[in-house]
């Protein structure tokens, strides 16, 4: 059975809030979450008669994923005059300020993090995706997402200063 255009359209739904907050976390810029987003979108329809429908979220965020990987290694390639993604928005400025503060040291936090460990550590507390789901659609055993999403969450801590108690990502 194909994928067709309201199946395609509920998994938009579904996906497009947790999607961008991990693809946010990795790329750091709105724009190019979106951008992401719509290429894997388009690329799943593309190959809609391929696909069954009831794996089409995993196909959609493992898409999704590698997009952001090969922007991620264009950008290392390819360094020049990036607007910073951070900067005040002209809201209340102490407030942006604390804001902003706090996302950077959230991502600096999530740079020191191994690649393999991030990704689970995003998918689960950003995309709000379960051990299975991530699993899924990192092609890991389900074991392997709980140990390396508990490693991830100490370090992610430790790189903040923060205990247990605190909640590293509230």
């Amino acid at each position: 059975m194909a994928l067709d255009e309201d199946a395609l359209y509920a998994c938009y739904r579904r996906l497009e809030r947790p999607l961008h907050n991990v693809l946010y976390r990795w790329l750091w810029q709105a724009q190019d979450c979106q951008d992401l987003m719509h290429d894997a979108f388009l690329r799943v329809w593309d190959r809609r008669q391929r696909i069954d429908p009831s794996r089409v979220d995993a196909l959609v965020w493992t898409t999704a994923l590698n997009l952001a990987r090969n922007r991620l290694r264009r950008r290392a390639l390819w360094r020049f005059g990036e607007v910073d993604p951070l900067a005040p928005s002209g809201d209340d400025p102490v407030e942006e300020v604390e804001r902003a503060a706090g996302r950077r040291r959230l991502r600096a936090a999530l740079d020191t993090l191994p690649r393999r460990a991030r990704e689970v550590l995003l998918l689960a507390e950003f995309g709000g995706l379960g051990g299975h789901e991530i699993a899924a659609v990192l092609g890991i055993p389900a074991g392997t997402v709980a140990s390396r999403r508990h490693h991830a969450l100490a370090r992610l801590r430790a790189a903040l200063g923060e205990s247990d108690e605190e909640g590293v990502l509230s």
